[in-house]
């Protein structure tokens, strides 16, 4: 039985099974292009992922490679069919480019998700609030409420997956103090915070303190998907507005090491963090915050030592900085 993982995850399961077929017929594009009828180029979108694979195409593969009508070949006539159908984010399909399309395929069907988030709260773990006020800044002339529906519609679709992936999420501390909202309307950042405390139950989150200064990641947020049935895992990543999805081996297993390191050297624990989510959520319900310009002079000792301060410590520190255009998906 194929679970609902969505047809950008079906697409490239299918692909890869196919790729084992060819192979292990010993059959190269050009001679399978050529035994089909096929432009080398056709066959070349096929196997590339540029284009679905319609069923009478996807049979007469399944004929050529030998297992037409058997279980192996069902099996795979059930992939492409799932491999075909409409996503659920297909009605607001205008709302989001293709490198979001690819991403929320991705986010559908994988089996493990790592985030690491320097600037906001992410996509998965958002209040509709905090989302909507993130996306009418960021683009405040396009399709929000579309948007916005996007966003929530992703985390209904997680939670009915089956099974639900596993999710851990680091947070910079910054993350938690940029008041979404802005200063006039803290609400909508303390029903986040308490969000998070909720989320916690159901998956990892861990705060990279203020005081631990530059990490990997600092610079731009990244997510690692990992995928069951031997797909190879895909990261993606984002820098200066840019958004970029990558297979290759040697990046996903650079960023897959430097996951473990925020996760086990750098990132407060799991009551630790916790802890900290409440009492920034606390800081903004008492209204507490004051001027940018101040140093935090118990900046130093907390990180090392895992205290989280008590709350009006962090009196002299502002929670809300203005966000810069250009961070990014709004979705990730």
């Amino acid at each position: 039985m194929i679970d609902d993982r969505g047809p950008v995850v079906h697409q490239a399961l299918l692909i890869h099974r196919l790729i084992e077929l060819r192979r292990g017929q010993g059959l190269t594009q050009e001679k399978v292009a050529r035994s089909l009828e096929w432009s080398h180029a056709k066959l070349m979108r096929y196997e590339g992922g540029t284009q679905v694979l319609p069923k009478a195409d996807l049979d007469a593969l399944l004929d050529l490679y030998g297992v037409l009508g058997s279980g192996r070949g069902r099996r795979l006539q059930e992939i492409g069919r799932k491999a075909r159908d409409k996503p659920w984010w297909y009605p607001h399909r205008h709302a989001l480019s293709l490198e979001e399309r690819y991403y929320v395929g991705l986010e559908m069907g994988a089996a493990r998700i790592r985030r690491c988030a320097p600037l906001l709260v992410p996509g998965l773990l958002r209040t509709r609030d905090y989302a909507h006020a993130l996306c009418s800044m960021i683009d405040p002339d396009g399709e929000v409420d579309r948007l916005v529906d996007v966003l929530m519609g992703r985390q209904g679709v997680m939670l009915t997956r089956s099974p639900v992936p596993e999710q851990v999420y680091v947070l910079d501390e910054a993350a938690l103090r940029r008041v979404v909202g802005g200063p006039g309307d803290p609400g909508v950042m303390v029903r986040q915070l308490y969000h998070l405390v909720e989320r916690s139950a159901s998956v990892k989150l861990r705060i990279i303190p203020e005081e631990a200064g530059l990490y990997f990641g600092a610079l731009g947020g990244f997510t690692l998907f990992d995928f069951d049935e031997g797909l190879p895992p895909v990261l993606h990543t984002e820098h200066r507005g840019r958004v970029v999805a990558s297979k290759k081996e040697e990046d996903v297993r650079a960023y897959d090491a430097a996951f473990g390191r925020l996760v086990e050297e750098q990132a407060l624990d799991a009551c630790r963090s916790l802890a900290l989510i409440e009492h920034h959520a606390r800081r903004l319900q008492n209204g507490v915050g004051a001027s940018p310009d101040t140093d935090g002079e118990e900046a130093g000792t907390r990180a090392n030592s895992g205290e989280v301060p008590e709350d009006g410590a962090d009196e002299q520190r502002t929670p809300w900085w203005p966000l810069p255009r250009g961070t990014g998906s709004p979705l990730s």
